[in-house]
């Protein structure tokens, strides 16, 4: 156990009094995300096709709280790209670094992007409001060329949206993708998936698991994009915030 580690988080938490976890301190448990994500880097990139942009996307604070993980990965990364974390954006952190890789994709600069999003369980104090918290660890990443065969990348931003309004707007997207080409397949966000209920949006729509919230359509995306290239799918990931108000989406156009 770092020493100074019980110290730091009663420093960072007592301006809001919020209580320190002290025995998951003096347990030692979670999760680094620079340990889980390393192993991904070694299975995505290489010197042969290296990066030149990192994003890493979280919901959980790291438990090696005094590093920059983005800085760390880069440094294990084939290309030692650019890197930036995205954090403090709950459920749609993600899509914000999605955000952030498309528009360093259009000043031509960027040829390969390597998007990682990361959870661990593991809080070292309590919880200010409701948020949800994964049962496990889990990472994922996703290697994004501008001129690869996953094709052209959108994201799209709703904000100070109702939760009542949450599926129409949801269904005019998969109506508007579905206007030229085959319905397109749909990953919903937990979270997005309970606030649409039983109303239909269209789509082939595939609903991720609950207990990784800010993983699981990451995994789906990164477990069917092969198959999804080969056939020149359209995927649509989304996700919705009900305590912002905020629906966000990231449309894949496989194949081109």
């Amino acid at each position: 156990m770092n020493p100074t580690l019980r110290a730091y988080v009663a420093d960072l938490t007592a301006p809001y009094g919020i209580a320190v976890r002290e025995d998951l301190i003096e347990q030692g448990v979670g999760h680094s995300y620079g340990e889980m994500c390393v192993p991904l880097l070694a299975e995505l990139v290489s010197e042969e096709r290296p990066a030149d942009l990192l994003v890493l996307a979280t919901g959980i604070p790291d438990v090696r709280l005094g590093r920059a993980t983005a800085t760390y990965l880069s440094w294990h990364c084939a290309g030692a790209p650019l890197a930036f974390a995205v954090c403090d954006q709950g459920l749609l952190a993600a899509f914000t670094a999605l955000h952030l890789i498309d528009g360093y994709a259009r000043t031509g600069g960027c040829r390969r992007a390597v998007l990682l999003v990361a959870e661990q369980p593991t809080l070292y104090h309590e919880l200010p409001v409701p948020t949800p918290v994964p049962d496990r660890a889990a990472a994922v990443g996703v290697v994004l060329e501008p001129d690869g065969p996953q094709g052209a990348l959108s994201i799209r931003r709703h904000t100070n949206l109702a939760e009542h309004h949450v599926a129409d707007v949801l269904a005019a997207e998969v109506a508007r993708l579905s206007g030229d080409r085959s319905e397109p397949t749909v990953l919903l966000g937990a979270q997005l998936a309970e606030v649409v209920a039983d109303r239909s949006v269209g789509g082939d729509v595939r609903v991720c698991r609950e207990n990784q919230p800010f993983t699981g359509i990451w995994l789906e995306l990164s477990r069917g994009l092969s198959g999804w290239q080969e056939s020149g799918r359209q995927v649509l990931l989304a996700e919705y915030d009900p305590t912002l108000g905020y629906l966000f989406s990231a449309t894949v156009r496989c194949g081109g």
